[in-house]
Order: structure tokens, then sequence, then C-alpha cells
């Protein structure tokens, strides 16, 4: 009998101890809920931390943002609600980390940093999300896939030269991490620019690749830049291309479509990054 009633005191136990875990799991979604929902109906300020559970793309960009840049800048992003499906996304110590998210299609605009006497990059450029499309300053396109690697990127050149100066000093914090986060080896590759930045390009991870040191700086890549930009400084229209291929999922290219579009005439030419 005394058995019996032990039984019976562990397993109530047990059960309660059950109910209590389902109390605080449900009573921690509908905090969750409530957070999102506040986002959503009254466009109040939550920080990125109170609404990452909340959704995927949430979650996405503050746990790439605490390994990539720190801890401290992903608490301190602020999301607020602007329109349907719309989020703007600001660090309130850094001004120029800053985007517009629309999470229905899929696309974030912003402007880029790193500008001449202007300070720090926008960090979320340096944090991709996948099967977004990337417009930057009105003239740069970058599309990801599912991987969140840039597969394609565009360019009207003619917009961003003589209007938008980049620093142009490489950055051996930055290089290292270009090489380092998308599979590159030290040594062997440079962050090489899509787009140059001596031309209005960006100097953020979207706008770079772990690309050979020689490819880069002197040889077929750099020569096709140089054309480029020749044709900017020559006043003539420029538009530029460029398709990146890549071999299982790595983050490295193995090649890239180089095209680019003076006045009117179409040039492709593929480079190896070997």
């Amino acid at each position: 009998m005394k058995n019996m009633r032990f039984f019976v005191g562990v397993l109530s136990c047990i059960l309660l101890t059950t109910s209590c875990k389902t109390v605080v799991k449900q009573s921690e979604k509908t905090a969750l809920a409530r957070i999102a929902k506040e986002v959503v109906e009254t466009g109040s300020s939550k920080t990125l931390k109170e609404i990452a559970s909340s959704n995927k793309t949430f979650r996405l960009l503050f746990s790439g943002l605490e390994k990539s840049v720190s801890k401290e800048f992903s608490e301190d992003i602020v999301v607020t609600k602007v329109g349907k499906d719309l989020y703007e996304l600001a660090s309130r110590q850094f001004p120029n980390s800053r985007i517009l998210l629309n999470l229905k299609k899929r696309t974030v605009e912003c402007a880029g940093g790193s500008l001449k006497n202007s300070g720090p990059v926008n960090e979320f450029l340096n944090v991709l999300l996948p099967n977004m499309t990337y417009k930057v300053d009105g003239c740069f396109t970058y599309i990801t896939d599912r991987y969140g690697r840039v597969i394609r990127a565009s360019a009207n050149r003619s917009e961003a030269f003589g209007k938008i100066y980049r620093n142009t000093q490489r950055n051996s914090n930055v290089q290292k991490m270009i090489v380092d986060q998308l599979d590159g080896i030290q040594g062997v590759h440079d962050g090489g620019h899509l787009f140059s930045n001596t031309s209005g390009g960006l100097n953020e991870l979207i706008n770079q690749v772990p690309m050979v040191k020689e490819l880069n700086r002197n040889g077929k890549w750099r020569a096709l830049e140089r054309i480029e930009e020749d044709a900017l400084r020559a006043g003539k229209h420029v538009i530029s291309k460029r398709k990146l291929l890549y071999k299982g999922k790595s983050k490295c290219p193995y090649a890239i479509e180089f095209t680019y579009i003076i006045d009117g005439k179409k040039t492709s030419v593929l480079v190896k990054n070997s």
C-alpha cells in the first residue's frame, strides 16, 4: 500500500512538472507572437533580438550579424514596420547600417557605406540573406541564391560614376573577412570587387568574392575593369553585369561571366578564378 502511494506521488510530480513545462512553452510562444503582432499591427519599434524567433528571415539576419559583426551590434538593431510587409532595420549606433526589407517581395533596398570621408560600411551588406534581391544606391542590383551567395549582379555604372565616392584603400580586416567567410584561401585570394570601388562600386561583402590575387590586381579581371573605367572617364554610357558560377555549396566562384555594355555595344568574357 505504501509503495502504491509512493508511486502515485511520483507520478503526480512527473505530470505536474510536464504540465508546468508545457505552460511555460506556451507562454513563451504567446509572448513571441504578441511581440511580432505588435510590430505588424501597430508599427511600433522592437529590437531585432526581440522578434528574431518569430520569423525565419529575422532569425537568419540576427544570427548572421551576431557572428560576423558582434553580439552588441546585432542586439542594437531596431525593426520598425513602415508599410505592408515592409520593415526598416537600423543600427542605433551606426547610421550607415540601415535597410528597407520587403518580406513578401524578398527585396532589400539601401545605401552602401564606406563613403569617402563618411566612415563605416553598411553591415547589412556583409550578411546576405538567401533568395533575395538587393538594390543599392539606386544603381546596383545583386541577386542571391538559396545559400545566400551572389549569383547575378548588375549596375548602371554611369549613374554611380562621379556621384558616389568610396574609400579605395585596401582594408586588411575586410579582405580577411571576405576570404575567410567565402571559402577562399589566405595568401592565394584577395577580396576582389565585382564592380570596382574606384568607380563607385561597394566595399561590402555583397560586392566582393575571393579572387586569385594575380587575376584581381594585374590579370584579366583588372584589364576588363580598366575597359569600363576608361569608357566612364570618356563620358560613355556603361552598364555592367556579372554572372557568378559555383561548384556545389562552395561560396567561392570558380568562374565569373564579365559583361559590359558600352554605348549599347555588348561584350561578354568568361573569367576563370584560377
